[in-house]
């Protein structure tokens, strides 16, 4: 590394020349030894080959070096050097700290990166500037990204395959576990337990809800509705074990108690608006469906409380709560 002694405006001592370099010292460090001064990048490149000294062949280790001492750290910042674009226009005298930094931001670096001024609004190096064709530099970019697109869209088809086979065996890894979780009443509670924290992690990524009108919820969703349930369910990230059980409960066959007809609804209406529920995105058809989660509702009465949560469907009268978030629960 170091500094070309050809751009270094008048002489240069020889006790200021790299050895291994031939060049101006750049961060240099001597031997405590022998005393001999080298470039730091130089003697730590020609080091991880040989631990001697190139200039006298003495024993030289990285322990061994030290700074330059201050008459030469001196003698070098009396130096000037010449900007290495110079032979472009750069008439810069330069102390060698500041030679680095100068050449990086040259105004006279013919490949300093400017913005085309054609109407492209590309970045071209100065001294192509001339050559530069707005109209096929931008074909070409055009080009590129397209293929690129197009790799990307290949990419996501592929992965959607893997996304779906994945989906099914994960479906059909659920009903195993359900299988084994029946037979063992351990298993069982833990389980549930699991289930629970699951859907409330999920949850708490939900914004609050809103339900101002309670009478319009729908409780008898038919097939099409309960695929559409399905569909955005899985399209917000409901645990994929818990994605069919929270599907069946959007029926009121499936709800608490105190909510399984319309008579036990009407009875237990001032208590409903209690509830805590969280918006999920809307169905195709533009009804809002909420979810209320066993986590978020231990405060209900067990008649309306769910065992691990369950899904609503309303024609209007539900918005976005605008408040911050519940916590994140802990799992007991």
């Amino acid at each position: 590394m170091g500094f070309d002694v050809n751009s270094i405006v008048g002489h240069v001592d020889e006790e200021l020349i790299c050895p291994i370099c031939t060049d101006v010292l750049e961060e240099p460090v001597q031997s405590s030894g022998c005393e001999h001064a080298y470039c730091r990048a130089c003697i730590d490149k020609w080091m991880q080959q040989k631990q001697i000294c190139p200039v006298d062949r003495s024993i030289l280790l990285t322990s061994n070096l030290v700074p330059v001492s201050r008459l030469m750290r001196n003698m070098l910042g009396r130096l000037k050097i010449k900007c290495s674009f110079s032979p472009n226009g750069c008439d810069q005298m330069l102390a060698l700290e500041e030679f680095r930094n100068h050449v990086a931001t040259c105004q006279h670096n013919p490949k300093m990166v400017v913005l085309c001024n054609r109407g492209c609004g590309m970045k071209v190096p100065k001294d192509e500037m001339a050559r530069h064709n707005c109209v096929f530099e931008l074909r070409e970019l055009v080009e590129k990204q397209e293929k690129e697109i197009s790799d990307l869209k290949d990419k996501q088809a592929i992965q959607e395959i893997r996304n779906l086979s994945q989906r099914r065996e994960l479906e059909l890894f659920q009903y195993y576990i359900a299988a084994l979780r029946s037979t063992n009443p351990v298993l069982r509670n833990i389980g549930e337990q699991l289930d629970r924290f699951s859907l409330m992690q999920w949850g708490n990524g939900l914004p609050l809800a809103t339900v101002h009108t309670w009478g319009s919820l729908i409780s008898t969703p038919d097939t099409p509705m309960h695929l559409m349930v399905r569909d955005v369910l899985r399209s917000c990230g409901c645990p994929m074990h818990m994605l069919n059980q929270m599907v069946d409960r959007c029926h009121e066959d499936r709800w608490p108690e105190g909510l399984m007809t319309l008579d036990s609804r009407r009875e237990n209406h001032h208590r409903m608006s209690q509830y805590v529920t969280r918006l999920v995105p809307g169905l195709v058809t533009g009804k809002p469906c909420v979810v209320v989660l066993a986590g978020d509702n231990t405060h209900m009465p067990e008649n309306l409380r769910p065992s691990l949560g369950l899904v609503m469907i309303f024609v209007d009268g539900v918005d976005e709560m605008l408040q911050e978030p519940l916590p994140d629960i802990e799992f007991a």
